[in-house]
């Protein structure tokens, strides 16, 4: 319902005839060669947070941190705001390599916060450029971005370590590492380095994107307009109104298009060729979803549901009697389970890798007796 409400209010002072005169007159080209691009420009945000992963010590390899990060993408298609698939690549990425959960989570949000602190430069250089930064509509975005920026991350940094501090129990270690998972890469100047650059080069490839997008619709203005309105319409979608920001990113760039003259037709027609660039690259995720990340959660569901049936079959024995009545399948998925708990507890490197190696090992196991399964 928000949604609608502010998809009305950007289409508001949209006159219809002039929007379809200027939808005739696009480039269909240009806006083919956009989607591609910004497609592989996907890769290499998907590099940056991959980056970091590797400095955290998360052994994931690039091709499953991009079938991750476009996974996520999907799921940003029904979850509030546009980061919402962050904490699907995050469990993803966990479950894929036997990292722990909570680091995981930490990692993810280094990475939103390296590229979101890129994008802010980059919408400021452009305010700057144009002379607007003392719109009301234009330094109150990048203000709340800055500021939130930088509180939230010292708030999720400083409050766990609190805890951690004065706490006990497995909350507090997963606290932790939340927080070890933030912070790991600064103790690598190169790495954090080569990720601000990775997000420095996205955000500009994508407002360069966006700018052959604009152009496709009559929009002729400089980089740096590009640069201010994709920043600032991308801080305000990003708010958790709707889904997937539908209406908020649109309504944003209609107003923020009107202080550099262009028609709401051209404004909204470009957000909309933006929006559907956006879902197009989000149902490839759903695709990627389907080819890959079956290997991981849906294994899982596969594996209880025998055990569901192996129990079914088996009855006339007490599992509680004799344990041994329990079918492999079963037992290896319950030492799978624990190996993950004591994972999530354990802060030991040398554990840890013990762990990740029999983890290993077990889900080998797993793949075998399902083959097996499948086949007889």
């Amino acid at each position: 319902m928000v949604a609608v409400v502010f998809v009305v209010l950007a289409m508001k002072a949209v006159r219809w005839q002039e929007m379809a005169t200027a939808f005739r007159h696009s480039s269909l080209l240009f806006a083919v060669f956009a989607t591609s691009l910004s497609a592989v420009l996907q890769c290499l945000s998907a590099t940056r947070w991959w980056c970091l992963a590797r400095a955290s010590g998360m052994s994931l390899s690039w091709w499953d941190a991009v079938a991750a990060f476009y996974t996520g993408m999907f799921f940003n298609l029904f979850l509030p705001g546009l980061v919402g698939g962050d904490a699907v690549r995050a469990f993803l990425a966990a479950r894929k390599t036997g990292h722990s959960l909570a680091s995981s989570f930490g990692i993810v949000y280094a990475d939103r916060m390296v590229g979101f602190i890129a994008m802010l430069l980059v919408g400021t250089w452009g305010a700057a450029t144009l002379h607007l930064t003392k719109r009301q509509f234009v330094w109150q975005p990048l203000l709340l971005g800055a500021l939130l920026a930088v509180g939230v991350t010292a708030l999720m940094v400083t409050l766990p370590l609190l805890i951690y501090r004065y706490g006990q129990g497995k909350w507090a270690q997963r606290l932790k590492r939340f927080v070890n998972g933030i912070i790991a890469f600064l103790q690598s100047p190169t790495t954090g380095a080569a990720a601000f650059a990775i997000a420095l080069t996205y955000h500009l490839s994508l407002t360069a994107t966006l700018m052959l997008l604009g152009h496709s619709v009559g929009i002729d203005k400089p980089f740096s307009a590009f640069a201010m309105v994709v920043a600032i319409a991308t801080i305000i979608g990003s708010l958790p109104i709707t889904l997937h920001g539908l209406g908020v990113r649109e309504f944003a760039s209609v107003q923020l298009w009107a202080l550099l003259s262009v028609t709401p037709e051209q404004a909204m027609l470009w957000a909309l060729l933006w929006r559907v660039m956006t879902w197009l690259l989000s149902l490839l995720g759903g695709l990627v979803y389907l080819l890959w990340a079956d290997k991981t959660i849906w294994q899982d569901l596969q594996a209880l549901a025998q055990s569901a049936e192996h129990r079914a079959q088996s009855k006339e024995f007490s599992t509680a009697e004799d344990p041994f009545t329990i079918p492999k399948a079963q037992r290896v998925e319950i030492a799978i389970a624990t190996l993950e708990q004591m994972l999530e507890e354990t802060e030991d490197e040398t554990i840890r890798q013990a762990l990740k190696q029999r983890l290993t090992q077990l889900r080998e196991e797993q793949e075998r007796l399902r083959q097996k399964s499948q086949r007889s």
